[in-house]
């Protein structure tokens, strides 16, 4: 009996691209066409076909900015993972019930907005109200100033607003992993210290690099926080551009280094897909 193949599938298949090409695609080659119109004063935008948006990409403010935010990305996406691994490995080791603990506390960050954690860190940096007056009650800093907007305000929002996704991504096979290996280590005479960098670490070394490319390109569109925390010389190329887009309305050359940021991003995560997978060969 020969069975007929299942409407449903092609059904969800068809939804599944209709929705990817209204969301994403046509947006996007929107972006590109509008990416070569010249600006107009009176108006976003005035149709034709010339290159001079993105030739202002090559200034030295625009790949500067570029620049700042690949390094302010990168440099979050490693301190996250970095954090959230041990967290999960220690997690995963809990009982049951404080282990659903803790993911209904994750997934509670989760749910507050970017600007509600914008704000709750303002708060906690300000000088009135923050940690610097509560450093000087306790007698370990005598004359406290405000910690934003700084670098360092900057990367502890980015890290908090990336840390409860990193957590929940790992988890599930973090908590699935073989503890045999670990114990045969500790038989071995291996230190329980070193067990973490001579075995947890290459076992999960495909996921911890995976993770830490989403979180790359997560935090590389980020908004809020470099806006509220980040001084204008932190600023990433996301703010840059909506500042051009919509505060100076230059929709073309807004779109123009949006274009360019895309393709630096696609570049950046095919070189470390090719390096990892040479490291693992």
């Amino acid at each position: 009996m020969i069975r007929t193949p299942s409407f449903a599938p092609r059904l969800i298949g068809g939804l599944a691209f209709a929705v990817m090409a209204i969301f994403f695609v046509i947006p996007l080659l929107f972006m590109i066409v509008v990416s070569f119109y010249q600006p107009d004063p009176m108006g976003f935008y005035k149709e034709a076909f010339v290159f001079e948006n993105y030739g202002k990409f090559f200034s030295s403010f625009y790949y500067t900015v570029s620049f700042r935010s690949i390094l302010s990305s990168g440099l979050g996406a490693v301190i996250v993972v970095a954090l959230a691994f041990p967290l999960v490995l220690f997690v995963s080791d809990l009982s049951r019930r404080l282990q659903l603990f803790w993911i209904i506390l994750l997934l509670s960050m989760m749910c507050l907005s970017e600007v509600i954690i914008g704000f709750a860190w303002l708060i906690l940096m300000s000088e009135s109200a923050g940690l610097p007056r509560l450093l000087e009650w306790m007698g370990l800093w005598e004359n406290p100033r405000s910690l934003s907007p700084s670098f360092g305000a900057m990367m502890i929002g980015l890290v908090f607003l990336g840390f409860s996704i990193v957590a929940l991504i790992l988890y599930p096979s973090v908590a699935r992993r073989d503890r045999s290996i670990e114990e045969a280590a500790v038989t071995l005479g291996t230190p329980p210290a070193l067990v973490f960098f001579k075995v947890l670490l290459p076992t999960f070394r495909t996921s911890l690099s995976s993770v830490t490319l989403t979180m790359f390109v997560y935090l590389l569109g980020v908004f809020v926080m470099p806006t509220m925390l980040g001084r204008p010389k932190d600023w990433t190329m996301t703010v840059i551009i909506s500042d051009k887009a919509l505060g100076d309305a230059n929709l073309p050359l807004g779109a123009a280094l949006a274009v360019v940021m895309l393709i630096v991003t696609i570049i950046v995560l095919v070189a470390s897909a090719l390096l990892t997978r040479r490291r693992g060969a």
